[in-house]
């Protein structure tokens, strides 16, 4: 193998390709990057049996060729090299480097017992970069953080017609967002797949931000049962893969309350910076306490000989005067992840979930594509 390329994209190539490299190698094999030239192209790539990424760029392509190489290796020296061309050629035993005046000699990883690069699904549709990023975001965060029960750790994405919809939930709390997408084949069956949100979340976060990111194609292969399948997403010269998991996700929609008994509007950043600093005297076991009531909100924490904070904020209220004791963190993550300018909390009684809202136009007009649900505590 022997090519010449500009040094940003070699940068980008092993940067992207990087981003699937495991922390933890099982095998030697899995802490390269599989480097392929071919044609007026260089592909780099790599695995760790459950996400891939794969980059093109485009190359002076002297001899084609492959070789792994160490990923954490390339991409360091993708940052720290001079704004000159490189080269690469590769033999039998080592990949030489060259930029400018400087040169690398990287011994070349045993490929035989590298795994087969998964294939991309067939796609399915398109959707905006940006928006889907801040749609994986506001889910993401209702996901479980330990695996102690996988499906629980996972974003279910439905793909029909019409929409994209995202749902996560850690049984104290769920969030559901959902978003306009073009489809491939408007005829096309549902399709349905969960997909490890920490996973998704690195993908699309740096899939819409990636030059020329503005769309995200999505492809799908959900497998037989037991195979677990596979996502894919593309953007440009990007490409990346993350594996299903194989599981029956909760029945979320029969939490949400078919009508609320009350409900108060308040706007978001001055609910959200009240909620940080309350939640300061609010240790892991105590709530803070919600008090809505004609014309404010009122947020406090703490009891007897602790610390103890209270904030009130104007906003508009429909119902009986209630109080919520809620987790500290669960309010300040759901009030963070709406993404409209004003906040509305609708309720049915201080034990039953509660769920936050955004309201655009300075609170006039519903905005219902996200909702994020959480259980009040047990204890006042």
């Amino acid at each position: 193998m022997k090519l010449r390329l500009d040094r940003a994209a070699f940068s980008d190539t092993v940067a992207w390709a990087a981003r699937a490299l495991p922390h933890r190698p099982v095998l030697p094999a899995l802490a390269g990057i599989v480097l392929t030239a071919s044609g007026r192209t260089l592909t780099a790539a790599a695995f760790d049996h459950e996400v891939s990424a794969t980059f093109e760029a485009e190359a002076e392509v002297v001899e084609p060729g492959s070789a792994l190489v160490s990923g954490r290796l390339l991409s360091d020296l993708g940052r720290a090299l001079p704004d000159r061309p490189v080269e690469l050629a590769s033999d039998a035993a080592d990949t030489v480097l060259s930029c400018g005046d400087s040169q690398f000699t990287l011994p070349r990883l045993p490929a035989g017992d590298y795994p087969r690069l998964p294939e991309p699904p067939p796609a399915l549709g398109t959707v905006d970069a940006a928006a889907l990023a801040e749609a994986v975001a506001q889910v993401a965060v209702a996901a479980a953080r330990d695996d102690s029960l996988p499906v629980l750790t996972a974003v279910r994405v439905e793909i029909t017609a019409e929409r994209l919809r995202l749902a996560a939930t850690d049984r104290y709390r769920l969030a559901v967002r959902d978003l306009p997408w073009q489809p491939a084949d408007p005829r096309a069956p549902e399709a349905l797949a969960l997909v490890p949100a920490r996973s998704l979340h690195d993908i699309t976060r740096a899939l819409a931000r990636a030059p020329r990111g503005d769309r995200v194609t999505i492809a799908l292969h959900s497998g037989p049962p037991g195979s677990g399948g596979l996502i894919g997403l593309r953007a440009g010269a990007r490409r990346a893969t993350a594996r299903l998991l194989d599981a029956a996700f909760p029945n979320y929609e029969r939490l949400f309350p078919a009508a609320y008994t009350g409900s108060a509007t308040v706007e978001r950043l001055p609910l959200l910076e009240a909620a940080k600093r309350i939640a300061l005297v609010a240790d892991g076991r105590s709530p803070l306490r919600i008090t809505l009531s004609t014309g404010r909100i009122t947020l406090d924490a703490g009891d007897g000989a602790d610390a103890r904070g209270r904030e009130t904020l104007p906003g508009a209220f429909h119902g009986e005067p209630v109080r919520i004791p809620v987790s500290a963190a669960y309010l300040v993550e759901g009030v963070s992840a709406v993404a409209a300018p004003v906040v509305e909390l609708g309720y049915t009684t201080p034990t039953q979930p509660a769920v936050l809202t955004g309201r655009a136009d300075g609170g006039a007009e519903h905005d219902p594509g996200y909702r994020y649900l959480f259980m009040p505590l047990r204890s006042a």
